[in-house]
């Protein structure tokens, strides 16, 4: 069944949620302490996720039928907050594809926006670089998780100097 991306309404919180919750258990949590794991969840419930869809710069989901198997979510223009695909669907290019979709929205209507930053889990971190998202910092433990700052200058493309 083919996917359908679309803009991610305030009614696709708690498939969000979900998934995040799924995802997270699945493949970001092993690294994570206890307390961060359960902070990371509760700031992640389908109200707040309906908010933060409600105010996102940009938040856009994959689904297959009526199920969301994946989502980015950008509060800002500059930072990306979450981007989770669903165990089922990874090595399939729907992070990527989500990603480029983000990064077209940004380029069209926040043509300024030139570096957006994300945190990566030590899971994530090489899904990102493969998106041209580079290290600003070692490893480091973030409200007990371990994450990696990163981020991606946009004009990287536009001179041929992606990584």
């Amino acid at each position: 069944m083919a996917l359908d991306l679309r803009p991610l309404q305030p009614t696709d919180a708690a498939a969000s949620a979900e998934l995040t919750r799924t995802a997270f258990l699945c493949h970001i949590a092993p690294d994570w302490q206890p307390e961060a794991r359960e902070r990371f969840l509760s700031e992640t419930t389908a109200a707040t996720l309906q908010a933060d869809i409600e105010g996102a710069c940009f938040a856009a989901g994959l689904f297959q039928g009526l199920q969301l198997v994946g989502f980015v979510l950008l509060p800002r223009p500059n930072f990306v907050r979450m981007l989770f695909i669903h165990p089922d669907h990874m090595q399939q290019g729907l992070g990527r594809q989500l990603w480029e979709a983000a990064r077209s929205h940004l380029e069209a209507i926040h043509p300024t926006v030139a570096t957006v930053e994300l945190n990566a889990s030590p899971f994530a971190r090489g899904f990102y670089g493969r998106l041209g998202f580079a290290p600003l910092s070692k490893e480091y433990a973030h409200k007990g998780g371990r994450v990696t700052r990163m981020a991606c200058w946009l004009p990287a493309r536009q001179h041929g100097a992606e990584l």
